[in-house]
């Protein structure tokens, strides 16, 4: 361990390792969060009529896609 990772746990009383993953879990914890507000959105469009099948699949794709993304970047450097 060097000197500042040393100084930042003594201070802190925790490492900047655990910190990362916490910011990361928050992260991902909002991340799912809005995804399953926009699914939940978009189930609720498709059943009011209000948009068709295929705008809401894409939509859903969009969101999925995002979310996979986002999950990769928070993760990269943490494990």
């Amino acid at each position: 361990m060097n000197a500042v990772n040393a100084a930042f746990e003594h201070g802190a009383g925790f490492t900047p390792n655990q910190l990362a993953m916490l910011i990361a879990v928050i992260g991902m914890i909002l991340v799912t969060a809005w995804a399953m507000w926009v699914g939940w959105s978009l189930f609720k469009g498709l059943k009011s009529e209000r948009t068709d099948k295929a705008k809401f699949i894409s939509a859903m794709k969009r969101t999925m896609l995002i979310w996979l993304l986002l999950n990769y970047i928070l993760f990269t450097g943490v494990f």
